[in-house]
């Protein structure tokens, strides 16, 4: 099934200054988020600082395997960069990995 990118959100300093890409692709994640289907991403980004402490530099909702899922990428304290996925209805996290 293809994987497709509902919207990018990239930081630029604090957490608190992330940009959208496209305004549409917004709305529609806020449908899925009023609709119970995902979690609000504040959910997942608190799910992620408790685990992996760092800035998020990159948050993107796909739409993966009749399913949605929030990527992150995070600098931690080291500056390494982590790639975790979080299953976006439930916020369990299903993968982490370390960017080369």
């Amino acid at each position: 099934m293809k994987k497709r990118t509902i919207f990018t959100l990239i930081a630029a300093g604090l957490i608190g200054s992330l940009s959208l890409t496209q305004a549409d692709t917004h709305d529609e994640a806020r449908k899925l988020r009023d609709q119970g289907d995902i979690l609000p991403l504040e959910t997942i980004l608190e799910n992620a600082a408790k685990d992996y402490p760092g800035k998020v530099i990159e948050v993107e909702l796909e739409s993966e395997y009749g399913g949605h899922q929030y990527e992150l990428e995070v600098l931690d304290k080291d500056g390494k960069v982590w790639e975790l996925k979080y299953d976006a209805r439930s916020g369990e996290l299903l993968k982490k990995e370390l960017e080369d």
